[in-house]
Formats: C-alpha cells, structure tokens, sequence
C-alpha cells in the first residue's frame, strides 16, 4: 500500500503540486518518490494509492511502451536524424517491438480505450479535462478511466 503526503509547495503555474509517495516495488521493497502533478491526473488518482498499484503500474507500463514506439509527441525520438557515424535505415528492433505490443493491446483493449489510456497517462490530461472532450460527467469519466487501466492491467497479467 503507497502512502503519500501532500507537501507544502507553491502551486505551478497549471496548478501542479509536488506529492511525497512511497510506491511498492515488491513485496518487501518500497520506493521513495516525490511527484509532480495537477489534481486529477493519472500521477494524482494512482501513484498515492496502493490499493490499485497494479493499475499504476499498467499505466506506467503503457505510457513507457508509448514513448519507446516514438509515438507520445512530436518532440520523441526522431531516428531518422539521429548522427554517429553511419546513416541508419530503417526502425529498430525496440521500437518495432513497442509497435508491435501497442497493436496487440489495442486489439485487447479497443480503439476507444486506448484513446483515453493516451490522454490519461501519456499525455497527462486531468478526468476534468477528459470529461469536457466526451461530453461525460466527471465522476462518470473517472469510472471509465478505471475500467481502462483495469482492462490495461489485465492485458499486461497485473491482475
């Protein structure tokens, strides 16, 4: 179970505050973090809570596999200009592989889900916000929300 503390600082200009969590790695391992993050994100609901640390950590895990397929924003990692020596062509094997397992959890999860699983975890978006784009009420959007990172969490055996 993660506890967490409200720490006492100047709200950032977004209304971001920093939280001090501690997150269970293992079963008798437990790891320090301070996060910053605006009430109502992804950080906010699930990295203070370690009743749904499965689905803290399968968002974790979609939102890395997000960024190592290159996909999370324009300013990822653009191979194509990537210097050393040698012109590379072509994508490599990680990033093919991230591809690959993006597609597969789609097809497990549906188009929709993973819409709102890349609004939530990767791109940060608050339930506020997410509710306004689907003309949902907030409360209703974050019973959506959960029910995506559970279907997340199963798709990745975290559950």
């Amino acid at each position: 179970m993660a506890k967490a503390k409200p720490v006492r600082f100047e709200a950032g200009y977004d209304g971001a505050v920093e939280i001090d969590a501690s997150v269970r790695m293992t079963a008798t391992r437990w790891e320090s973090r301070v996060l910053r993050c605006q009430p109502g994100t992804f950080e906010w609901r699930y990295g203070r809570k370690g009743a749904e640390s499965a689905l803290y950590h399968a968002g974790i895990r979609f939102a890395d596999l997000w960024e190592r397929a290159g996909t999370a924003s324009a300013s990822s990692i653009n191979y194509d200009s990537a210097g050393g020596g040698g012109q590379w062509k072509g994508l490599p094997d990680g990033r093919l592989v991230a591809m690959d397992l993006i597609n597969q959890m789609r097809l497990d999860v549906g188009r929709w889900g993973m819409a709102r699983l890349v609004d939530y975890c990767v791109m940060g978006t608050p339930s506020s916000v997410m509710a306004d784009k689907y003309g949902k009420d907030e409360r209703a959007m974050s019973h959506v929300l959960y029910e995506d990172l559970r279907a997340a969490a199963l798709h990745f055996e975290l559950l």
